[in-house]
């Protein structure tokens, strides 16, 4: 469903445009994301959390290092391959020293990276997508101690209020969202309207402390598939999963 996501940094547009018409070519089910210099590709990790990150290290502003740097702080996990003409040692070892997943030196054959990304998506786990949003990071902090306690692989991206998850799901489709009703800007309600037209495909939990029937069956009227109310313990939150899962086949 959130599909495989690969995010291509580099200042040239024209070895963005190699990359992604190569990708594309030789690639089914691939998203691509672009970015021109380091500050909007850390923007655009933290909104998309790439499966894939191919990063530039000579680029105007924020170079590759500095991003490299600020993405593998947000995610650990981010899989980040560094794209050089530069020859530096010391900037070979400072990558490194930023756990930077590999390296490809300039000028490079286009079918080398699509078979790194082949390469890539047979090698990982299906992870589940999860939405998590939520005003209070109390509810948050806990959610994600529960999920990432149960024996999954999760890759979450939170949220403390209703547009802004709403953007993030449109950026990146998740697998399931917890879904605050209750939020400022925008309420979980609202966000629940955005993303279920988004993504017909998505498992929406509510997250809320009213249980009366007009909630919860208003919620389900647009589209919601399941309700938790608060407050919650683990063992609930993992029957939710289990659910889910059960569903995904």
């Amino acid at each position: 469903m959130s599909g495989f996501t690969v995010l291509i940094v580099d200042d040239s547009r024209s070895v963005r445009t190699i990359l992604k018409n190569a990708l594309s070519a030789m690639l089914r089910g691939v998203q691509i994301v672009e970015a021109g210099d380091g500050e909007t590709a850390v923007k655009l990790y933290k909104q998309h959390l790439a499966d894939l990150v191919f990063m530039d290290i000579t680029m105007p502003g924020l170079n590759g290092i500095g991003a490299l740097s600020a993405i593998k702080a947000f995610d650990p996990g981010a899989h980040v391959v560094m794209l050089t003409a530069e020859s530096s040692l010391d900037t070979v070892v400072k990558a490194k020293e930023l756990k930077a997943d590999g390296f490809i030196a300039k000028p490079f054959e286009a079918g080398r990276i699509a078979q790194l990304v082949s390469d890539r998506m047979a090698v990982q786990p299906r992870p589940i997508h999860v939405l998590l949003a939520d005003d209070a990071r109390s509810i948050r902090s806990i959610v994600r101690r529960s999920l990432v306690s149960l024996p999954h692989v999760f890759r979450i991206r939170e949220a403390e209020d209703g547009a802004q998850v709403a953007e993030l799901a449109e950026a990146r489709p998740a697998d399931l969202v917890f879904l605050d009703i209750h939020m400022p800007n925008q309420t979980g309600m609202d966000a629940l309207i955005r993303i279920r037209k988004r993504s017909p495909e998505t498992h929406i939990v509510m997250l809320t402390s009213d249980a009366s029937a007009a909630a919860v069956s208003g919620a389900k009227a647009l589209g919601a598939n399941d309700y938790i109310l608060k407050p919650f313990t683990s063992d609930q939150l993992a029957a939710i999963v289990d659910r889910f899962v059960a569903s995904r086949g």
